[in-house]
């Protein structure tokens, strides 16, 4: 089974999903479609950044807040199996949960980069 599927499938049973509310797209007034460009450029779905604002490290940065996974993050949870796979994803919200509205998802090089054994 694919790998994507594979973290939706664990997502639909997480338990701490509820936590989330319901994703949202904050407005940008001069590109509408930015997060979904981005997802799409960087191969990030909807499922993986709910894993980030659930997993992921919270950090304020700039205005926004950010969430961001690691390999330390990801072993205590049900998807420490993928960890190669989400290692560096960061999503950047203006607003925490619940019901975080997004900015942009990517990569983050310098954690992606940086494997813990």
């Amino acid at each position: 089974m694919q790998t994507k599927k594979q973290i939706s499938k664990i997502v639909e049973r997480d338990a701490n999903q509820e936590k989330i509310g319901t994703l949202a797209i904050a407005s940008r007034n001069l590109d509408r479609n930015h997060l979904q460009r981005r997802q799409q450029q960087r191969a990030i779905n909807d499922a993986m950044i709910k894993v980030a604002l659930l997993y992921g490290r919270k950090q304020f940065s700039h205005g926004a807040i950010t969430f961001t996974l690691n390999d330390r993050i990801l072993r205590k949870t049900p998807y420490s199996q993928f960890i190669d796979v989400l290692r560096g994803l960061r999503v950047v919200c203006l607003y925490g949960l619940p019901n975080p509205q997004i900015l942009t998802a990517y990569w983050h090089e310098e954690t992606k980069r940086r494997v813990r054994k």
